[in-house]
């Protein structure tokens, strides 16, 4: 753990695990509800590195830790073994208020995310299986080989009890139970009988026989509506036969609703999705490739990308071959491309150094440092890398490759792709790929980041900008401006997180203070972090404590990675309820470099096109 030695500090100085009833984070801060707030030593806390504050606020421990505080939670609650229940709920409560679409995206990926290692690892051991047969390492009929294969292929065929598992803590349900279901599907009275008989019968009902190894549909759809059931059981069953009957009666109905209507429906579903996609390559490969390769990296901004995911399982269980994820690759190289000819393009060392490190990364499929933090900084970068992705991807569908098995989208995997025939399209759309995308950023893209750039705003006269490139912020909140020591918070007041002001809202609406790109966004609506394009980062918090609203009252309009405009609306939330129970004073703090304001900040009424402060990394 990168922060265990700070962790295990914070421990003792709380009174160990065993003080803690509940944990949980916002932006900022870790939070903890103590049983006994007189055994936390809030000085030595505050000594740990790394902690900027602490203090306690309504009975509750808060530990300002900054932008980093998301790592620094999940290392403590693999430590403890605890988790939060407040940050669950806050995640329920605001993907209720997003649309039918997103929260289908949410699920897919918070599903999906925990199993990634083991997709992972068995896609890197297909690439090590292809290397080791085209070098003739090993041959395919050893049993080293065989065995290989077998670890390879476990984690797909058995990927309906790793989905079973991470549904299960998803939504909140029996992982035990849920693991059952996943075994019901994959048991070999199914398995054995697949393509020798259509139907069995259950107490009259039909049981369609499927092969339901890979699937991806069915068991999420089975484990979702088990949650309801385990529920209604658990709450009417005295809790004197609860431990027996409990699992009992949730298995007798779970089990033939899974195998007579959700596998079934799941499947059927799965297989629909597949064949729109099969049609829409049918009908021309190229225009569908160079749709999903040029828009690949604004389908991983928006989220969208998750949709794909039960569609490419489902090919490689239906079909045996996948034509979505060659797109894919195409796009990775894309960006890797993108990214590493902008080391041409710019002239700031430090810029540099992240383009280095982040197309490293993506060369090794890690492509989120390389599109959140270079890509989406610069709209002709990001244009050449679609384009570019896309003719890539337009070449090597219109050949009709097909890949054979699932492996993640990086250069070790190009030995996966050559165990199948016509890899040498595979080449030269990457070819298409790496040339195109560098040819259109070294002609589009322009040069970034002067060594020594100078201030292109005038400054007011009560206001030093220091050296740097300055970004003007304009009001986010309309509202009174009032000084950061106003605000009835000491980690904001004192200057802890950063210098800035802070605003009385009049109205309900959060606001960009100028253009840049959305880097974090609290999960209950109540913060908002926005890094300029020039670097600058600002964080918008809204009220005081406002996390404990867990989202209500709140709804975010925009998401993580979103390029945005001055002005644009990223936050609405109804003042009037809020205020009835939280101070509504909202701080605004530069996060990065240094900032002056504009204006006297005695309750000066403010607007979204008042120039508040002009900020710059020095």
């Amino acid at each position: 753990m990168k922060h265990e030695s700070e962790l295990k500090q914070i421990l003792a100085d709380i009174g160990g695990a065993d003080n803690i009833q509940r944990m949980t984070h916002c932006m900022t801060r870790l939070r903890f509800n103590l049983k006994d707030n007189d055994k936390a030593d809030l000085k030595k806390i505050g000594d740990v590195d790394g902690v900027l504050n602490t203090q306690i606020q309504n009975g509750q421990l808060q530990i300002v830790i900054g932008p980093a505080v998301a790592n620094w939670y999940d290392e403590l609650a693999d430590m403890t073994g605890i988790g939060s229940e407040e940050s669950t709920t806050a995640s329920n409560d605001d993907g209720e208020k997003k649309g039918f679409f997103s929260r289908l995206l949410e699920i897919l990926s918070n599903i999906f995310l925990p199993v990634i290692p083991a997709i992972a690892g068995a896609g890197m051991m297909k690439a090590v299986l292809g290397l080791s047969t085209a070098f003739k390492w090993l041959s395919t009929t050893s049993d080293t080989y065989i065995i290989l294969n077998l670890m390879a292929d476990a984690t797909f065929y058995f990927l309906p009890f790793l989905l079973a598992i991470s549904a299960a803590k998803l939504f909140k349900t029996n992982v035990m139970l849920a693991a059952v279901l996943a075994g019901a599907l994959l048991h070999p009275t199914l398995i054995n009988n697949v393509g020798k008989i259509t139907t069995m019968h259950f107490l009259g009902l039909p049981v369609p026989v499927l092969g339901y190894n890979s699937s991806v549909i069915p068991i999420i759809l089975s484990v979702w509506l088990m949650s309801y059931v385990y529920r209604f059981v658990d709450k009417h069953m005295p809790d004197m036969l609860k431990v027996i009957f409990v699992p009992t009666v949730v298995l007798l109905v779970m089990i033939p609703i899974e195998l007579i209507v959700l596998g079934p429906l799941g499947n059927y579903f799965g297989l629909a999705l597949s064949s729109v996609s099969m049609k829409l390559f049918s009908f021309s490969g190229a225009l569908a490739g160079f749709l999903l390769g040029g828009l690949r990296p604004l389908m991983v901004i928006t989220g969208m990308h998750q949709a794909l995911t039960p569609i490419v399982f489902q090919n490689f269980a239906s079909k045996g071959y996948d034509v979505l994820m060659p797109t894919m690759i195409m796009s990775t190289f894309a960006q890797a491309t993108g990214v590493l000819t902008m080391i041409f393009k710019t002239r700031s060392k430090k810029e540099k150094s992240v383009i280095y490190s982040s197309g490293v990364s993506a060369i090794l499929g890690i492509t989120e440092p390389a599109l959140y933090g270079v890509i989406i900084k610069y709209k002709r970068l990001l244009l050449s890398v679609c384009i570019g992705g896309g003719l890539g991807a337009a070449y090597v569908s219109a050949m009709g490759y097909h890949l054979g098995s699932f492996t993640p989208s990086n250069i070790l995997s190009l030995a996966v792709y050559a165990m199948m025939p016509k890899f040498i399209h595979v080449l030269i759309g990457l070819g298409i790929t790496i040339v195109s995308t560098a040819v259109l950023v070294m002609i589009l893209q322009p040069v970034v980041g002067a060594e020594d750039p100078k201030p292109v705003i005038e400054q007011s006269d009560d206001a030093e900008v220091t050296s740097g490139v300055p970004a003007e912020i304009y009001a986010p909140i309309n509202g009174d401006l009032v000084g950061l020591d106003q605000v009835p918070d000491t980690t904001f007041s004192s200057g802890a997180m950063g210098d800035g002001f802070a605003i009385k809202p009049t109205e309900g609406i959060v606001r960009a203070p100028f253009d840049g790109t959305i880097i974090v966004i609290a999960q209950t609506g109540h913060a908002v972090g926005v890094r300029g394009d020039n670097g600058v980062e600002v964080l918008i918090h809204v009220g005081i404590d406002t996390v404990e609203l867990n989202g209500k009252y709140f709804n975010t309009l925009v998401t993580q990675g979103q390029h945005v405009t001055r002005g644009q609306e990223l936050i609405t939330f109804d003042l009037e309820e809020v205020g009835k129970q939280y101070n509504t004073i909202s701080p605004v703090i530069v996060t990065t470099g240094s900032v002056a304001l504009k204006s006297k900040t005695a309750e000066t009424p403010v607007n979204s096109d008042t120039l508040l402060a002009v900020a710059s990394i020095g």
